[in-house]
């Protein structure tokens, strides 16, 4: 086994366990769409807006972008999305409750699949596997079996019986994720493309850890 594919398989986990895609698809429709954001003065607003760059992007101390968001509460509104999404992807699921918390609170009804998705994130990041685990599988039973989410949301449970070292489970988890990508191609190809590195492909990955759990179960 090449260190390379070692390599890949431990940067994309992540990935595999939030569905990353999803997770900011389902935040940005919660600001973007369902919340309501009344721009503040054009001053203040610049300041939060800075902070928030750099932070996100230069990672500059939260403490900055936190003071900003006090002075002017309803720009979470705006950034409060993007905030918890990157402190889930940094497994921070402590400092990104708040945030997410109140995404959730305005979303939930209009799209109660993601922001149950989204919510498992969370449940991740503060390495609750096994809650995260029954939230998915029950999740699956209320997706349409042809969607994105529900590819996603396969990914997600196949990696949470991983991590649980429960590989009988995992085999059938990612035999039922085949069985999906063969019958739904064009949302697989997006999944396809959300998960793979040059040579290295979602595929490669499926048919690696079947291996595995296989020699195990």
């Amino acid at each position: 086994m090449k260190d390379q594919w070692l390599d890949w398989l431990q940067e994309r986990q992540r990935h595999f366990f939030y569905g990353i895609t999803f997770v900011v698809a389902a935040l940005f429709v919660a600001f973007q769409v369902f919340g309501k954001f009344h721009k503040p003065f054009t001053s203040q607003y610049l300041i939060a807006n800075q902070a928030f760059e750099k932070w996100m992007l230069q990672g500059e101390a939260f403490e900055k972008l936190e003071h900003a968001l006090k002075e002017n509460p309803e720009l979470e509104t705006k950034f409060g999305a993007l905030i918890a999404d990157k402190f889930i992807a940094q497994n921070e699921g402590e400092k990104a409750q708040n945030f997410a918390d109140n995404v959730f609170k305005r979303v939930l009804k209009q799209t109660p699949e993601h922001t149950i998705f989204a919510q498992g994130s969370l449940l991740i990041a503060n390495k609750d596997f096994r809650q995260a685990l029954t939230s998915a599988v029950t999740l699956k039973g209320d997706l349409d079996k042809t969607s994105l989410l529900y590819g996603f949301n396969l990914i997600r449970i196949a990696s949470l019986y991983r991590a649980l070292d429960t590989p009988d489970q995992e085999l059938a988890a990612l035999e039922e994720l085949e069985t999906y990508m063969h019958n739904n191609e064009k949302t697989s190809s997006v999944l396809i493309q959300c998960f793979h590195e040059g040579d290295l492909t979602l595929n490669d990955y499926i048919s690696h850890r079947k291996t595995s759990a296989g020699k195990k179960s």
